[in-house]
């Protein structure tokens, strides 16, 4: 009786050893799967020899507001003298006072652009008047060439700390906003721009696609950089429209992370075909995203002279 019980229990053991080494492997191919799904459109845009579109557009957002009047045509030119092709700008104006400080650098700005042929991207801040953006498209829109149409929607709120518009007032705003837009019979291209946070809420640009020329998209962690094919893919595959990188930097102190992180940022958008990427920010006052007078500012006008046509 005690030989066939340590014969069941040998076998029994043998039994669950192989099941468990059988349900190791089992998890284990899992997991190589799961992470190869996740890894690999990276790797294979960002590793391979790839031309991309043929006519990659760079731009970058100038907070030209920060500056002095007198450095706003300078630093046009010397934007342009880079190779950037765009320049993105928020929409600031004074609708009083025709005079009004604002109001001349934002009369400086354009003529520098307009003479150096760079096109303008307006964005219009999510809780924007529509007599102001009245205002400044009736006094500046035939310089636009695209306008934004709500920042990250999917993410926006009112007043209140700690609030989200519902769906139904993302919508609302947003045809309000449109509306305000179309008005003045513009050329310019319309798009909005999405964080990864669309993916909580994919009904939101979905709708918002149906009156977009266009779609943006807004990179701003390593982690997110890795991750971004499957979002890009994905934003151009719900919303049927292209897709365009708007926002894209690092805010960092760190001037050789920052500028390998764009570098990197540039050659894997590029590579996947994409028309563009729109950098954040020339300079800013408030935080480390700014590329003026830091390593990637050269960094970025050598990738151009190579890459960008």
């Amino acid at each position: 009786m005690s030989k066939l019980l340590r014969n069941f229990a040998s076998g029994f053991i043998g039994f669950t050893n192989r099941s468990l080494i059988k349900n190791l492997i089992v998890i284990t191919l899992c997991v190589l799967f799961l992470f190869t799904q996740i890894f690999f459109p990276y790797q294979y845009y960002a590793s391979a020899d790839r031309n991309g579109t043929s006519s990659f557009q760079v731009g970058i957002h100038y907070v030209y507001e920060q500056d002095n009047e007198s450095q706003i045509y300078g630093e046009v030119t010397r934007i342009y003298d880079l190779g950037f092709k765009a320049i993105r700008i928020t929409l600031e104006c004074d609708p009083t006072d025709y005079n009004n400080t604002q109001n001349r650098k934002t009369d400086i700005f354009f003529s520098a652009t307009d003479n150096y042929g760079l096109v303008v991207a307006l964005v219009i801040k999510n809780l924007e008047s529509t007599d102001k953006v009245d205002y400044y498209l009736n006094r500046w829109g035939s310089h636009i060439k695209y306008i934004q149409v709500m920042n990250e929607p999917e993410a926006s709120s009112p007043w209140a700390v700690g609030a989200l518009f519902s769906d139904d007032e993302i919508l609302t705003n947003f045809d309000t906003m449109y509306s305000t837009v179309v008005s003045h019979h513009l050329s310019a291209q319309l798009y909005t721009n999405f964080g990864v946070g669309y993916v909580l809420r994919t009904n939101v640009p979905i709708e918002l696609s149906k009156k977009l020329d266009f779609v943006g998209y807004d990179v701003f962690m390593d982690s997110f950089l890795v991750l971004s094919p499957h979002f890009i893919q994905n934003l151009h595959q719900i919303t049927n429209k292209d897709v365009v990188i708007t926002e894209f930097g690092m805010s960092t102190s760190n001037s050789q992370a920052q500028s390998d992180f764009i570098i990197k940022g540039l050659n894997l958008f590029k590579s996947m075909g994409l028309k563009g990427c729109w950098l954040v920010y020339w300079n800013s006052a408030f935080d480390n995203y700014g590329i003026r007078g830091r390593p990637a500012e050269q960094a970025v006008g050598d990738w151009i002279a190579q890459n960008a046509n």
